[in-house]
């Protein structure tokens, strides 16, 4: 079990650590459209959409990466009060909620990726680009989650029965 831990601790590692670098074209995208909207008066009409997919496939791989560092916003007002071991407890019983979100999102993410690949879905724009490929990427971030979701549920368990936590 701690092999599995690790090996999906890793996994999203290198994918988060990877997938963060899609920020440079990105940026160079936005910064590009500017330039030529602002300066040469001459804007472009496939900036703002590659952009879009750009961010869509860096922020929903990302996912697992900052579930695996616990950095995913929650209410800490109560939360910080806690003791780990109530801490421990607190997560135990929401991680049941965030498996059936998870489900929901991949199920639901398989039928629309299915869908769009069939269809070779493309924007509405005069660009016409594919949408496919970047909601492919909604099932695979979901199923992400769900296994650094189970790694930390299973360590979670283990930790508050072994007097760890």
């Amino acid at each position: 079990m701690k092999y599995f831990i690790r090996f999906i601790g890793k996994l999203n590692t290198f994918l988060g650590k990877t997938f963060c670098f899609l920020i440079l074209p990105l940026i160079g995208i936005l910064c590009y459209e500017v330039i030529s909207r602002y300066v040469f008066n001459a804007p472009t009409i496939w900036a703002h959409e590659i952009s879009g997919h750009i961010f869509g496939a860096y922020a929903i791989i990302g996912g697992g990466y900052v579930l695996l560092h616990r950095e995913h916003i929650k209410s800490d007002v109560l939360y910080a009060l806690f003791s780990e071991r109530s801490k421990a407890i607190v997560d135990l019983i929401t991680y049941p909620f965030f498996f059936l979100l998870m489900g929901v999102i991949f199920y639901h993410g398989c039928k629309m990726a299915y869908t769009s690949v069939l269809y070779r879905e493309t924007t509405v724009s005069f660009l016409r680009s594919p949408v496919y490929p970047v909601k492919l990427f909604i099932p695979a971030a979901s199923m992400l989650m769900i296994l650094q979701g189970i790694a930390q549920f299973v360590e979670t368990l283990y930790g508050l029965f072994e007097k760890k936590v």
